[in-house]
This record gives structure tokens, sequence and C-alpha cells, in this order.
């Protein structure tokens, strides 16, 4: 495992601070840190959930060192799929701190710090469709005349629940690659994707699909937050964060790195303007803050 030193004594600026996060480097370990956290291995990514994500742990723990000293935070060696992080992260041998969309086996499981982390971003979905496509989305008013439009979704993804659920038409698939070549088959009109996916699918596939674009429109939302879970058997950790990450809620940092790091995502989708069709999500626990508007990010409000 590699340790890393975060002890940071200055304030930096967000994007600073952003660009810092791109990798994870090796330092010596401190014998005399007193909380360490394992953090799955998908922090060390480029992706840019990941770096926000690390962005906001790191955060946290600073706003928590006055109260709970020093810490440090160690890659897991591993790479791992959802079933085994999960297998890994009740042990909290290898891992012991992942941020995952949540479900109910992950509630169950493991100790949810029910704060979501992006504001419950990850719940806007828009649309990757062919574009010849665009004039007939452009037409839909009603969720009603939504839902007679099918859409495709992964077999084991927590939007598939939620979309069968709300009576779409649902064509499934194994992966997201199989998705992109049923939607270039015409197998189904519209692929939703979390922003970020859309934007960086709609690149990535295009040379394949030349028509592929994204939706313009619209936007579906439905609450599917983004929790940081702590392995069973270690509370001082999840308290620790918990307890950083509303000190930020408090003194306005929390929002100040959503929108410094979200803003121009958002502003490049044109989420604020789109048509948002809401349907509910039957898979969250009745211990969902859905109730707390400080929690969640409305794009309505931000216009």
């Amino acid at each position: 495992m590699y340790p890393i030193d975060t002890r940071w004594r200055q304030r930096r600026s967000v994007m600073a601070a952003t660009l810092g996060l791109l990798a994870l480097p090796c330092w010596p370990q401190q014998e005399t840190a007193r909380d360490v956290y394992l953090i799955d291995h998908n922090f060390s990514r480029q992706d840019s959930r990941d770096r926000y994500t690390l962005l906001m742990l790191r955060a946290a723990l600073d706003a928590s060192s006055a109260r709970y000293g020093d810490y440090d935070l160690r890659s897991s060696p591993l790479g791992m799929e959802r079933d085994r992080l999960l297998s890994e992260m009740k042990k909290g041998a290898l891992v012991n701190l992942s941020a995952q969309i949540t479900s109910p086996e992950w509630e169950r499981s493991l100790m949810p710090i029910r704060i979501p982390i992006d504001k419950g971003l990850s719940g806007y979905r828009i649309s990757l469709i062919a574009g010849s496509q665009q004039a007939r989305f452009n037409t839909i008013t009603t969720l009603e005349q939504l839902k007679r439009l099918p859409l495709g979704a992964g077999r084991q993804w927590s939007s598939t629940a939620v979309f069968l659920h709300a009576g779409f038409e649902v064509a499934q698939g194994n992966s997201t690659a199989n998705l992109h070549s049923m939607l270039a088959a015409h197998r189904f009109l519209h692929f939703p994707r979390g922003i970020e996916e859309a934007v960086f699918e709609q690149a990535a596939y295009a040379p394949a699909f030349p028509d592929l674009e994204v939706e313009r429109s619209m936007a579906i939302f439905f609450p599917l937050p983004r929790y940081f879970f702590v392995t069973p058997g270690q509370p001082r950790l999840a308290g620790r964060l918990e307890y950083g990450l509303r000190r930020m809620l408090a003194d306005g940092s929390f929002d100040r790195i959503f929108h410094d790091f979200y803003d121009e995502l958002i502003n490049k989708v044109n989420l604020r303007k789109r048509r948002i069709f809401r349907l509910d999500n039957p898979l969250l626990s009745p211990e969902t803050p859905l109730a707390n508007k400080a929690y969640w990010y409305d794009p309505l409000e931000h216009k």
C-alpha cells in the first residue's frame, strides 16, 4: 500500500487542488497518523468524477483535523469491480473507504455517510440519441409521452430498476459498449446517461456512429445519491468524515467546491434550461435525506 501525506497547512484554491489530484504521490508512511483511510483504487483514475470525489474527501478530512488530528490516505493496491469491492470493504483489510451510488446492499453491509457527495447530480440523466431523432424529442412535453419511447440501460444498473418501476420500455444490455451498439442499430431511441458520461461517450463513440448526439431539450431526474461508505467496525473513520462534510456544508465550502468543479459542465449541457422529468426511486432507504434541500442540487433554482 502506498501512504499519502495529506496534512495540508495552507489554504489553496479549488482549481489548484484539483490539478494536484491528478496523481496520487507515494510518500513514506507517517508513524504519527491517527486515522488511516485505505481508499478505493478508483480514486487514482483520471476520470473527472473520481478527481472530484478525492478533492471532496481531502477537504472534509482537512476540515476535521482540528478535532481529530492528522490522517493518512493510502490507495488500495488493487482495482476491483463493484461486487469484489463490496466484499473487500466488509473486511476492511485492503480497502475501508469508497464512494459509490448507493444501493440497499451497500447500505446494509457498510456504514454510509448519507450526505450526497455530488449533491445528487448523478441523478440527472441526459440522453444519447441519433441526431436525426432530435425533432421527435423536441415535441415531448409530458412524462407519459416520454415513456412511450424505448430506452436502453444496463441489466444490473440501479437506473434500470427506476425506469422499469416508472413504466418505461427498457432494452437491457450487458455493458456500455453493448448498449451503444444497440443504439446505433436502432434497438431503442435513447440512452440516458449521467451528464459527464453523456459528454464523454458522445465523443468516444461518434467515430463509429457519426449520427450520435447528446439530446438537447430534456433531462430525467431521480434521486440517486453517491455516498462515502466506510467499512463496518471503524466508526471513528465514518464519524470523522461526516463531521468534516457537515462543517463544509455549514461554512459554504462544500457548495463552492461543487460549483467550481461542475458549473462548466452543467452550462455545457444546458441543464438549467432543459425540461426535467422527475421519477421516484423505489430503491432508496427510508434514511435517505430527501427533505434536506441543502444536500441536493436543483438546476431550476440556479438559472
